[in-house]
């Protein structure tokens, strides 16, 4: 589901409950209400209030870790391209196919990581063929003395390795914070604003701020959605790396 629905389905959630707080202390009886009643609540609201502090500090942790490790894999790519471009180079000019093959390998994969605006990311197929047929050129080098093999080797090593970062990043493209995990959260502050508007007055004042607080924590939760997602959306892995190595081995 797209991230700014489910802040806004948490908006409508968070202050739907302030709201029902409110309008609900206008039709309970007084007793309801009482100052033992207060104090019951506001131990729940507490409690429940705790739970959730915890639950959105776990989501932030799992959401960074998540950003963190993608954007590494990003930069271990564009290291690893430019290490075998310049492995080839040392090889000498028998590699320069397989050289030319690793530069149409880095554009599409900056492609299909950083699609320019309006444009179609590469498919994820097409790149994993385009170094699968720069390693067959590596392989077709026949060797001479014992630098050239050793070089070979260290080709075929690095080729092996940007394609194990590949499928690193194919497997972590799913959201490490689970739809159930989100929900329960969401209900959980549902709960807790509806225990302040329990016991708020019923103005003007108190409805803005409960509405301005509810769009900061549903804001909050859209964010921490963003970071979990790094290729889509507002939060972006930094495609920094890629154009850097794009430019080395080109020119």
């Amino acid at each position: 589901m797209n991230h700014l629905a489910i802040g806004l389905i948490a908006f409508v959630a968070i202050f739907g409950g302030a709201m029902i707080g409110i309008f609900a202390a206008q039709s309970l009886p007084e007793h309801h209400l009482s100052n033992e009643s207060r104090n019951a609540i506001s131990v729940s609201a507490a409690i429940v209030g705790t739970l959730s502090a915890l639950v959105i500090g776990l989501m932030i942790s799992t959401a960074n870790n998540s950003f963190s490790t993608r954007s590494s894999e990003v930069s271990r790519i564009a290291v690893d391209i430019v290490r075998l471009n310049r492995v080839m180079q040392r090889y000498g000019p028998e590699a320069d196919d397989a050289r030319a093959k690793l530069r149409t390998y880095a554009e599409a994969k900056m492609q299909e990581l950083f699609p320019a605006a309006g444009e179609q990311s590469a498919s994820t197929d097409a790149t994993v063929r385009m170094m699968e047929a720069t390693q067959e050129s590596i392989l077709l080098l026949v060797p001479t003395d014992p630098r050239q093999r050793w070089l070979r080797s260290q080709a075929l090593t690095l080729s092996d390795d940007v394609l194990q970062a590949r499928w690193l990043l194919a497997e972590q493209r799913a959201s490490n914070i689970p739809m159930p995990f989100l929900i329960l959260l969401i209900f959980w502050l549902s709960l807790v604003f509806a225990s302040f508007g329990l016991f708020a007055p019923r103005n003007a004042t108190t409805i803005v701020v409960f509405c301005l607080c509810s769009v900061a924590v549903s804001g909050g939760i859209t964010m921490i959605l963003e970071l979990d997602s790094p290729f889509s959306g507002l939060v972006h892995v930094s495609g920094e790396p890629m154009r850097q190595a794009l430019a080395e081995i080109i020119r």
